[in-house]
């Protein structure tokens, strides 16, 4: 009986602090943002607890992964907290550390770790509210917290043991921070803005090592666009630079291919990240992710570096919006086509209003979608199944909610329109000169 109690009053106590502050915030503040918070976090509460009673699995991923090596963690801090904290560094120890320092305060449940990812995704929510409100205003701010907070997808990544969540969670904070640096820049240099991108940057790289090239690419991007207006006569320069910035990451990204894979990666991160970028790499991935019974594209064999370019279009439509009707095989599968919608529309409203959105901020834009273009692109050539797919591509849809949002609330400017027996008023004349 102890050992069916046990994970739950542990996860109980770890969810009552939590409820507690959000409780606390709605008392303090009693706005729009809290009641998103607070709502949220009952919802992946209640999944939590529902698919616990009905043993389903929605979304295991490597849940048995990290929780064996979380364990093991919490075991060598009870035995000898300071002895022991040399060895405590096991692999993905960026997710397994935080999560083992929970099991060692409340107990080794990975229910716990359920909540600490939903404490993960109310992060997410106050990153996206606060880079909303910094780009657009609060009222977009506030319905861009309530569309991630009713994003179905959403609710199952935050209440898995994944680091997805966690991931997202720096992700959003590193382009917050990006957008507050762009609002200051008239103020001066910022350099407690730039270690905390620096911090969230090298996180980043420890969760994901492939991201400290997506978003270092973001960075390089920023730094280099132009932060005003070019001087009438001299778009050229406007233009030099684009290109310069233009050749400047083709021959970076093709030196880097060339020579970085063999000469350059040292560490173990550095090994991590650059792991797909031969030719074999990308294969070998594409066969374990065949495995799965919603791959598409089986078959897809890269023979050189022209080959990943020609299949890569169709990659990332598939990427994009996997699963389609075709694909779906299973009832599990049919809950994606949900997501696939989602993403549809994220996709159409999101086109339309980046362009107001390079008008008015252009520096973070062109950062951003660097940041996009890229990842899409890279990542839609190692994927190969619908589940992966949807999990993966959260590391960039979450970024274009704020915009997608923006345009689907934007309000709609009725042109006047001529009405029978409406009278027209006259057009002045120039003057003769007579």
């Amino acid at each position: 009986m102890d050992a069916f109690l046990d994970p739950w009053l542990s996860c109980l106590a770890f969810s009552a602090i939590i409820l507690a502050f959000l409780l606390r915030n709605v008392q303090r503040r009693n706005d729009a943002l809290s009641w998103i918070l607070l709502g949220y976090f009952c919802i992946c509460l209640a999944l939590i607890a529902f698919k616990w009673y009905l043993r389903l699995d929605l979304a295991a991923y490597d849940a048995e992964k990290y929780q064996i090596t979380s364990v093991q963690i919490a075991a060598l801090l009870r035995a000898d907290f300071f002895g022991n904290l040399p060895y405590i560094l096991k692999p993905y120890a960026a997710y397994t550390l935080p999560l083992g320092l929970l099991y060692y305060l409340f107990g080794d449940s990975e229910l716990l770790g359920q909540v600490l990812n939903t404490v993960m995704g109310l992060g997410v929510i106050l990153n996206l509210h606060h880079l909303t409100a910094k780009l657009f205003n609060r009222r977009v701010a506030d319905y861009t917290a309530c569309f991630m907070a009713i994003y179905p997808y959403g609710w199952i990544l935050s209440s898995t043991l994944n680091r997805d969540m966690m991931i997202a969670f720096f992700l959003t904070l590193f382009f917050r921070l990006l957008s507050e640096l762009q609002s200051r820049e008239r103020a001066g240099s910022s350099p407690g803005l730039w270690l905390a991108i620096l911090g969230s940057f090298f996180y980043l790289a420890l969760l994901r090592p492939p991201l400290m090239i997506l978003c270092g690419l973001a960075v390089f991007v920023y730094w280099m666009a132009y932060p005003g207006k070019s001087p009438r006569g001299k778009r050229w320069h406007r233009t030099l630079r684009t290109i310069f910035v233009i050749l400047v990451l083709f021959m970076g990204t093709a030196s880097f291919f060339v020579f970085g894979k063999y000469y350059a990666a040292q560490t173990r991160v550095e090994q991590e990240a650059t792991q797909f970028c031969e030719v074999g790499g990308m294969n070998q991935r594409l066969r374990i992710s065949e495995d799965a019974g919603s791959a598409y594209l089986k078959g897809v064999k890269y023979s050189s570096y022209v080959d990943v370019i020609k299949v890569m279009p169709l990659a990332s439509f598939y990427f994009l919006y996997s699963p389609l009707p075709w694909q779906v095989t299973s009832p599990k599968q049919a809950l994606g086509i949900l997501d696939s919608t989602w993403m549809m529309l994220v996709s159409w409203y999101f086109l339309k209003g980046i362009k107001p959105l390079y008008r008015r901020h252009r520096r973070f834009t062109l950062a951003l979608l660097a940041f996009l273009m890229v990842g899409f692109a890279t990542s839609s050539v190692l994927q190969a199944n619908a589940g992966s797919a949807m999990r993966h591509r959260t590391m960039f849809s979450f970024l274009m909610f704020p915009i997608a949002v923006e345009a689907l609330t934007k309000p709609r400017v009725r042109r006047p329109s001529l009405v029978v027996g409406t009278r027209v008023p006259a057009l002045k004349r120039w003057p003769t000169g007579k």
